[in-house]
């Protein structure tokens, strides 16, 4: 009998111990399904505070921090500006310029006294107007915008005998148009103002000194004057 009553409460105790094991082993299994769920629920960020990624205007999100744990500057792009233009257009000049060509004005009325006495005259191998020149170009351009507007001006440029006759004509040339510049800058219209090249075809001194070349290098002014 006494045999029986052990054999009975040593079941019992077995019973009480695997009914705790499974009672523990379901708490277990329920936590770790509740902390899954859990990992459901997390707040999305809502797509307009998403930080953009690269592009020129690209700054970190507002309260980041960089691995220091300091808060970098927010970078912003500077505005664009747009300075005000302080280039001035100046009047077309120089041998570029557009400009009506001798043949339109080859019926033309020429008075080849008006100007004589303001006729260019160059250095040695040179085309640019001398200071000491200028003041007979302003004579010639206050007469033609005050007493001959609607005429014309024809340059001729002229070389004197040295040289070869192609690099003459070239020299003269550029005579020619280098006092068309300056005209056209003292306010002359350039399409009034054709120019042609002699070289030394046509001297105006036939001797050889030196005091014949200085006469021969020259620049001469023709005024042209609208058929009748």
């Amino acid at each position: 009998m006494h045999n029986k009553m052990l054999s009975y409460r040593s079941k019992k105790m077995k019973l009480a111990k695997l009914a705790y094991l499974l009672a523990v082993g379901t708490a277990l299994s329920l936590a770790a399904t509740g902390c899954r769920k859990g990992l459901d629920k997390t707040t999305n960020i809502p797509k307009g505070s998403e930080p953009t990624v690269g592009g020129e205007n690209t700054a970190p999100p507002r309260g980041a921090t960089d691995n220091l744990g300091n808060t970098p500057p927010l970078v912003t792009a500077p505005p664009t500006t747009v300075e005000p233009s302080t280039t001035t257009v100046a009047p077309p000049t120089g041998p570029g310029i557009a400009a009506a060509s001798d043949e339109q004005f080859s019926n033309w009325i020429e008075n080849r006294d008006e100007f004589k006495a303001q006729t260019v005259y160059f250095d040695f191998d040179q085309s640019n107007i001398k200071a000491s020149e200028v003041s007979k170009l302003e004579e010639v351009a206050r007469r033609m915008k005050s007493s001959f507007q609607g005429k014309a001006l024809r340059i001729e440029g002229h070389c004197d005998e040295r040289g070869t006759e192609e690099y003459n004509r070239s020299l003269g040339d550029k005579r020619a148009l280098s006092t068309r510049e300056k005209l056209a800058s003292l306010g002359l219209d350039p399409k009034m103002m054709p120019t042609i090249s002699y070289g030394e075809e046509k001297p105006a001194d036939l001797g050889h000194t030196q005091a014949a070349f200085a006469k021969n290098r020259r620049a001469e002014l023709i005024l042209l004057s609208p058929p009748k």
